[in-house]
């Protein structure tokens, strides 16, 4: 797509420019391509926020010192959509083996969260499988082929939004696995903690407004995801 851009550039400015260089002669051919060239790299330069629309952002998992598995990110904005997909796989040992991998997606559109689908398995075996829709009034949810209402009218703000902006302290998020709202605390400068409803929880370092760290607290391991 960028070399299609150069050569639309280069027909658009480049091509007038130097025709009307060749028309005057006070211009030097060398000064005529250091003209296009400046007017070629600044369309260019004024262009690539356009392609700046998709981005992936890893972390590493860990337990302990060492790294047990990986998280990684998808951000796709698209006007005023934004689509989220993260994927996830741990491996951990405790008295036996347990891979756990989840997938995550989500589609905000004008800050409204519209769908969401948590699908997350356990040695192979389908653990979870939850989605959140928006209907005409509120939300339906979908938990392991068992369908619910949400009572909210709007979700603009879940789990795996955290990993994007910062939250504010006292904030309601909205948790995907669990269909339903948890309440953000700050503990500290960046740092946020969120009490899940099986009784662990999690605390969210932020950098330069970046999730840059998960410290994920489990009644039977402590796990952390930091930015790689």
């Amino acid at each position: 797509m960028i070399p299609a851009l150069i050569i639309w550039l280069f027909k658009k400015y480049a091509t007038p420019l130097l025709n009307r260089r060749r028309q005057n002669k006070k211009y030097t051919s060398l000064r005529s391509v250091k003209t296009v060239t400046a007017v070629m790299l600044m369309m260019l330069t004024l262009s690539l926020p356009l392609f700046a629309q998709e981005q992936t952002v890893k972390y590493n998992v860990l337990k302990g010192n060492k790294v047990v598995g990986c998280l990684d990110l998808y951000k796709k904005r698209n006007g005023n959509n934004l689509y989220l997909k993260m994927i996830s796989e741990v491996k951990v040992k405790f008295i036996f083996s347990i891979n756990v991998f989840c997938n995550e997606e989500s589609l905000f559109q004008d800050g409204k969260l519209m769908s969401s689908h948590v699908l997350r398995k356990v040695n192979g075996k389908e653990k979870a499988n939850r989605q959140t829709l928006a209907a005409d009034e509120g939300y339906k949810t979908i938990a392991e082929g068992k369908s619910g209402i949400l009572n909210a009218t709007t979700i603009n703000n879940n789990l795996m939004l955290l990993y994007c902006c910062e939250p504010k302290d006292n904030a309601q998020v909205y948790s995907d696995n669990f269909q339903q709202f948890l309440r953000v605390k700050q503990t500290g400068d960046h740092v946020y903690r969120i009490d899940l409803p099986d009784g662990n929880y999690n605390y969210y370092s932020y950098t330069n407004g970046i999730c840059s760290k998960v410290d994920i607290h489990h009644s039977l391991y402590t796990i952390q995801i930091k930015l790689v």
